[in-house]
């Protein structure tokens, strides 16, 4: 015989937990702001009797706004409101099991109240999370093999681009404070105030906004690092401005529309387009040298940052790749080679491409895994200020 759902009075659920759980979800990778959490309260006030599925099913169409968002919510959900022991405390609370009398009788001496238990549920459940995050970000690519881990991976590199972006605004805000006064502008704002100079007005040289170029090579060598690279350019197009992506394995193709396209069946249809060659063999230099002659003309200025994500296998002339980025440097402000192969052990660039290409890069890092790239990344946007 079926039992309804347990129910449980408004004060059930304290309301900071509520409004906490929006923070949480966008620790998670979940689109979630500030005005969530108010709505999430007034959904609370009008429900009255805090069911906990009828909350669940409320908050999951009020907070998903994607379909991996949509799958993902009922396990957060579970970390977040309920403890671990959940389906016994159910039981207890469902009716013919009898009332809990105030103080709860039934709890052995020295064991917390339901309400401690809950809380250390949570921040266990938190830390779990937390920890998971952190193996994920230091896990080499080629051993994330299994479903979950793609989805997983994928989250973290939309919330280390949204951290990106967030880096940029406040670049940007800086930057609009100016250096020298601009009297024109003082005048003309103190009209309204009737000719006291209330609001002042600042000038600067005209600064260019920073842009990346991503160069992934796409060959064979690098098959088990193309595809988490082509992801995480998709998270950084998706929430930086001025971020350009091509392919490149015996020639460079462009991606960058591609990958904008809010559609992903869509993009992934106009990859598979574009990106013919993938998982062949490799000519770095004559690949850039395409790069310089029909590319860089048009997107790469003075404060561009190249970022090649490359083992630096190369079947091509080590001469031509060092040509390539000795014209390639004098256009951009930065070169940055991420090699996967970096950190493995006894590693060290002795390949003809690698020695070609060293004295011409800024900065040789490795490139295995998220952390690596997530320790480079913001450096290398305050550098380009």
């Amino acid at each position: 015989m079926l039992t309804e759902a347990p129910t449980l009075p408004a004060g059930a659920l304290p309301a900071s937990r509520l409004a906490g759980f929006v923070g949480f979800l966008r620790a998670n990778g979940f689109n979630a702001g500030g005005g969530d959490g108010a709505q999430i309260l007034a959904i609370a006030e009008r429900v009255g009797m805090l069911d906990r599925q009828v909350l669940r099913w409320s908050l999951k169409a009020l907070l998903c706004g994607r379909g991996d968002e949509w799958r993902r919510f009922d396990e957060l959900f579970d970390a977040w409101f309920m403890p671990p022991n959940k389906s016994v405390s159910a039981q207890l609370r469902a009716p013919g099991a009898g009332q809990q009398r105030a103080g709860n009788p039934a709890r052995r001496p020295g064991e917390p109240e339901d309400e401690e238990r809950d809380e250390d549920s949570h921040d266990r459940a938190t830390e779990r999370v937390a920890s998971r995050d952190e193996v994920l970000a230091s896990t080499d690519f080629r051993e994330l093999t299994r479903r979950e881990h793609l989805l997983d991976i994928e989250a973290l590199m939309r919330r280390f681009a949204r951290r990106l972006k967030r880096l940029l605004l406040r670049r940007e805000a800086r930057m609009r404070h100016g250096r020298r006064l601009d009297l024109q502008s003082t005048i003309r704002q103190s009209v309204a105030s009737g000719g006291t100079p209330v609001r002042l007005a600042w000038k600067d040289r005209k600064r260019v906004r920073p842009r990346l170029v991503l160069l992934l090579d796409v060959s064979r060598s690098m098959n088990a690092y193309s595809f988490f690279y082509l992801r995480l350019a998709r998270a950084l197009a998706a929430e930086l401005p001025g971020v350009f992506c091509y392919l490149f394995h015996t020639r460079v193709t462009g991606v960058s529309e591609a990958l904008r396209d809010p559609d992903p069946w869509r993009s992934q249809e106009r990859l598979h387009l574009v990106a013919s060659g993938w998982a062949g063999g490799t000519r770095i230099g004559e690949s850039l040298a395409q790069f310089n002659r029909e590319h860089a003309p048009r997107i790469v200025h003075s404060r561009t940052a190249i970022i090649i994500a490359s083992d630096g296998y190369d079947t091509g002339e080590p001469a031509l790749l060092a040509q390539a980025l000795v014209a390639l440097r004098r256009r951009a402000r930065r070169i940055v080679w991420l090699n996967p192969l970096c950190n493995r052990p006894g590693y060290s660039p002795q390949s003809l491409g690698m020695r070609a290409a060293l004295p011409h890069v800024d900065l040789l890092a490795p490139g295995a895994g998220l952390r690596d790239i997530e320790r480079v990344l913001p450096q290398l946007i305050e550098s380009l200020g």
